[in-house]
């Protein structure tokens, strides 16, 4: 019988900072919250226990009762589900640790309260999930949290992935570290790493991530853009617009420029959220003629661009909080 759910329900998992959840949008109206794990930091996972709790969730869904939190949820969509057990969408933001000091960062904002918490190493759980064929290729792994290339056992789970057949792996990274397992991932295809630059020029990407490593940062784009030229790079490079920061055509045609030098195909678009929050009901058109103006940029020049949670909103005409 079709029922409303999502992915993430059906065969998703999250790992937080202290606990396991179905998936980690809680940028959204729903998702994020729903808990699988109260407390967990790295140990064997009792799968049928896990799975026990996503039959619950997935029966109450087909009786028509929404967990609260998934309520509005962009990601819920009415369809004849598969009830078995698997997992094949999986999620990193454990990590809380990064080489930028971004001016938007939530962590950064609350760096006391991640400074108390202690990092895991997933690594024995991803191996007991793929030996039992839980965890299944066909899916997305996608990585946030901190800056994932400066955990130690990030090249290890990249190396894991790709050679087990997983070819949808997402990095959200700063680019400021360069990682050989990615860039290998990458020349096989199945990795597409996606890096926050935010500029177009060296002051203003000081300004945002408050380090020294603009150069850095187009040196690995471009590595990594250039691993792959088949599948258009595989490396996305990321602008949020920050009102009386970034948010100038200037800049954003540096930005382009910069990406098009690295041999960079693909663009991704977003706007820092609590300003976004903060006014979302007064925001002006400019920012959506900004928005049009990438979209429109991208293309003129042959590139992807992917619209981000707030971006898409102003474009849409809606509200993904």
């Amino acid at each position: 019988m079709k029922y409303l759910s999502c992915r993430y329900i059906e065969h998703g998992m999250d790992f937080e900072h202290t606990r396991l959840e179905t998936c980690c949008f809680t940028c959204h109206s729903g998702g994020g919250h729903i808990t699988l794990e109260n407390e967990y930091s790295g140990e064997p996972i009792d799968w049928n226990e896990l799975f026990e709790k996503k039959r619950i969730y997935r029966q109450n869904h087909r009786n028509g009762i929404l967990t609260p939190n998934c309520t509005g949820c962009v990601f819920l969509e009415e369809k004849e589900w598969d009830e078995e057990d698997y997992i094949n969408y999986l999620q990193f933001n454990y990590w809380i640790a990064c080489n930028s000091n971004c001016t938007y960062c939530y962590e950064v904002q609350h760096r006391k309260l991640f400074e108390k918490i202690k990092p895991y190493n997933s690594v024995p759980v991803l191996k007991d999930m793929i030996e039992k064929n839980i965890l299944r290729p066909g899916g997305e792994i996608a990585f946030g949290g901190g800056e994932p290339t400066i955990a130690p056992e990030f090249e290890d789970i990249i190396k894991l992935l790709s050679s087990n057949n997983f070819k949808n792996i997402r990095i959200h990274s700063s680019g400021i570290k360069h990682s050989p397992a990615m860039e290998e991932a990458i020349k096989k295809g199945v990795l597409n790493v996606v890096i926050s630059i935010d500029s177009g020029c060296e002051k203003t990407y000081k300004q945002i991530k408050r380090v020294n490593a603009y150069k850095k940062v187009l040196e690995n784009m471009k590595r990594y853009a250039l691993a792959n030229q088949a599948n258009n790079g595989l490396m996305t490079s990321k602008y949020i617009i920050i009102p009386n920061v970034n948010d100038n055509r200037k800049e954003i045609d540096l930005w382009i420029n910069s990406v098009i030098d690295c041999g960079g195909k693909w663009l991704a678009l977003d706007i820092e959220d609590v300003w976004y929050k903060t006014n979302r009901t007064t925001i002006s058109s400019y920012y959506l003629d900004l928005v049009n103006y990438v979209i429109d940029k991208g293309n003129a020049n042959n590139m992807r661009v992917e619209l981000y949670d707030r971006a898409l909103g102003l474009k849409e005409g809606k509200n993904y909080l």
